[in-house]
């Protein structure tokens, strides 16, 4: 009896628990967590994006004009947070003149290089008219370079590299127009040919043969005036195709000499 009186009074009643209404606070803190959180990444986001801007100006002013011209200072407001453009001029150098003076002086020598090639277009493509229309001279022009080409036929007996009669008058007049080009102008005329093979007493090859066409043209194009130092000549056999050499129509097309009028380049 002794005994289980005082296990009896050992024993501690434990406190009764009640419900806790209240827990709901918490997952609406974590609630206003998350959207705070949310919002500071989209505000920064939005920052950060306004930064790249401001770094492809500068990137895209750097590559056009070598430097950038005015310095842009990015600071945000005092209440609304918005970012303000601030361009303060960059100090003047002198080696910044001179360049510009050769950026000038390079726009003037582009605009008259233009103009010959556009006058000298206009000469050819007179001269060229009936040809032209017959689709044995293209003529095309590209940024301060000119091409003509003529179809071999136009110029040459098949497998020679004499010019015909007629095409000695024509080639005349187009060499009459390149002398009177001033001497930053380069003359380069390359001959072509089909993908058969010539084996003659002349012309062991295609090679020696467009070749040849091509010196043949320098050679009048000098004898009417037109500086040798522009002049070059290129031959390049079959391997430069413009059309199918499996059929006659595109053998005829490859058969070519192109003289090509471009620009000397600038030191600037």
């Amino acid at each position: 009896m002794s005994g289980s009186g005082r296990k009896s009074k050992g024993r501690r009643q434990e406190p009764e628990k009640h419900a806790n209404h209240e827990r709901w606070v918490i997952s609406y803190a974590d609630l206003l967590t998350l959207l705070l959180a949310t919002f500071v990444v989209l505000y920064a986001s939005s920052t950060r994006s306004k930064h790249k801007e401001d770094e492809f100006a500068q990137a895209f002013i750097k590559a056009f004009h070598g430097t950038p011209p005015s310095v842009i200072i990015t600071k945000p407001g005092a209440s609304n947070g918005i970012l303000e453009k601030i361009n303060i001029p960059a100090p003047t150098d002198v080696r910044d003149k001179k360049k510009s003076n050769l950026s000038n002086n390079m726009r003037q020598q582009i605009e008259k290089e233009v103009q010959n090639l556009e006058a000298l277009q206009l000469k050819l493509m007179s001269i060229f008219q009936p040809l032209i229309a017959q689709k044995s001279v293209a003529i095309t022009s590209a940024p301060l370079s000119l091409t003509i080409q003529l179809d071999a036929s136009v110029l040459f007996q098949s497998g020679q590299a004499a010019l015909k009669p007629d095409a000695v008058a024509l080639l005349r007049q187009v060499g009459d127009g390149l002398a009177q080009l001033p001497g930053q102008f380069k003359i380069v005329v390359q001959g072509y040919t089909d993908n058969q093979p010539i084996s003659t007493a002349q012309f062991s090859s295609n090679w020696s043969l467009s070749a040849e066409r091509a010196v043949t043209v320098v050679e009048l194009f000098e004898s009417v005036g037109v500086n040798g130092d522009a002049l070059s000549a290129q031959g390049f056999g079959q391997f430069s195709p413009v059309a199918d050499n499996s059929n006659a129509q595109g053998r005829a097309k490859n058969r070519r000499v192109v003289v090509v009028v471009r620009a000397a380049e600038s030191s600037e």
